[in-house]
């Protein structure tokens, strides 16, 4: 009789991200013999509770390429284990830490039940963080304010691209209060100091006060000439949401380096959206001492948004009622992070079949995200000229907050609140009074 071998092959596989210019490096599983083979890829990913992963199964040898899925050993998996949906291989993570935390997800060939091919899934209680790396000086833009120093830095996320941050540091003199970090809108291009009228009030006033500012820009060297930033995917915009969650830990760990001092931040619309992931989902809440969430965040609840069938809400600011449904220009650009129109789509009545799963997933409100945070004062801004689903999107995430918290209105505030000047000082002086170590 011939002797039936079984080969297991792991494949690896690396290719250039133009726009940032990284290199990115899959792993794929397979198992060979009698002509049919398995692939899948990755081989090993680590997730949050509630996320989703994209896998990708291939069956070469066979005219049939269909597969099956287990996993932890059961069909489709489950609520404890997580489960696989059938039609487009995303993996989604169960809501609650499995025990163990680590096991196996499984695609079997439908041609040769005998050919399969396996990837290691481990589940975190939080996203993982990413790595910082080619951390370097580089010349400070014009404009804003003086006396800074520039660093570029590479930001490592797993399974999304290499990305480069940038940030601008400006130091008081004296002993520093704390370090305050500022984000502007969309994906974090640009300064805050130059992006916004008057931003450079928001953020001179607290350096007067005593605080170290850090500057956070994605994308290219401090400007908006890289609209999407952090946001740039695929991969979806929780696992995106890493890129800033990492530099605000190195930002911890580098510029203040002091736990007896307090690490805050302020964003506006999609700033302050990665501020929320950080806390939500990236289990930063340990990290930041107080938060200054500006015009949103706009993806508390992404179903609402994309598929525009939850109506609208009561808001404050004397905007009245405001609906949750992005519209076309948000959908676009939020089509970015999945390299396909998605939201697009959704909002145009034509959603794929797992689109609402998808986009609870990705949500800063997702099914396992943290509204508690014990060391962590948020405080939300909102303009009384601002009529976008930003609005009612901001006030869900704030409403469900169940520990330390305030709101605030800024009425001739447009939905960029530092364009006014009395935003920005608002902003600031909540700063500089709430800037501290929470109790």
């Amino acid at each position: 009789m011939r002797p039936n071998f079984r080969i297991y092959i792991l494949l690896f596989g690396c290719f250039s991200i133009l726009a940032g210019g990284q290199k990115v490096c899959l792993a794929q599983a397979s198992d060979q013999s009698n002509g049919v083979s398995v692939t899948l890829t990755p081989a090993s990913f680590t997730i949050g509770i509630g996320a989703n992963q994209q896998l990708k199964a291939t069956v070469s040898g066979a005219t049939n390429q269909g597969v099956t899925w287990t996993v932890n050993g059961v069909a489709n998996g489950n609520a404890t284990y997580g489960t696989v949906d059938l039609a487009t291989q995303l993996y989604f993570a169960p809501a609650a830490l499995p025990n163990p935390v680590s096991y196996i997800i499984t695609a079997t060939s439908k041609a040769d039940k005998t050919k399969s091919a396996s990837a290691t899934v481990t589940v975190l209680s939080a996203d993982p963080l990413g790595t910082v790396s080619n951390v370097k000086s580089i010349a400070c833009p014009g404009g804003g304010i003086s006396g800074a120093s520039c660093q570029q830095m590479t930001i490592s996320c797993e399974s999304v691209a290499n990305w480069n941050a940038y940030v601008k540091i400006n130091t008081p003199t004296g002993i520093s209060n704390g370090v305050v970090m500022y984000g502007v809108g969309a994906g974090g291009g640009g300064l805050y100091d130059t992006a916004f009228t008057f931003g450079q009030t928001a953020v001179q006033n607290v350096l007067n006060a005593g605080f170290t500012t850090v500057q956070v820009s994605f994308g290219m060297p401090f400007t908006k000439t890289e609209p999407s930033g952090w946001m740039t995917g695929p991969g979806g915009i929780r696992r995106l949401a890493c890129r800033y969650a990492t530099v605000a830990q190195w930002v911890y760990s580098n510029v203040l380096n002091n736990v007896n001092k307090p690490l805050c931040a302020t964003g506006n619309s999609g700033g302050g959206a990665a501020i929320a992931y950080a806390l939500s989902n990236y289990g930063l809440d340990g990290i930041f001492s107080m938060v200054e969430v500006t015009s949103g965040p706009a993806l508390a609840r992404m179903d609402y948004g994309c598929m525009c069938n939850q109506g609208s809400a009561s808001t404050a600011c004397g905007n009245g009622q405001l609906r949750y449904c992005y519209g076309t220009a948000t959908a676009k650009m939020l089509d970015i992070v999945y390299a396909k129109p998605l939201c697009s789509n959704a909002v145009n009545g034509h959603p794929s079949p797992i689109a609402s799963t998808l986009f609870f997933s990705d949500s800063i409100d997702s099914p396992s995200g943290v509204l508690a945070f014990t060391k962590t004062y948020v405080n939300n801004i909102y303009g009384g000229l601002d009529t976008s689903s930003a609005v009612p999107e901001g006030l869900l995430w704030y409403d469900q907050i169940s520990s330390q918290k305030a709101q605030a209105c800024v009425a001739d505030a447009p939905h960029p609140i530092a364009d006014v000047e009395d935003g920005a000082i608002q902003i600031a002086n909540d700063i500089i009074s709430l800037c501290k170590l929470q109790p």
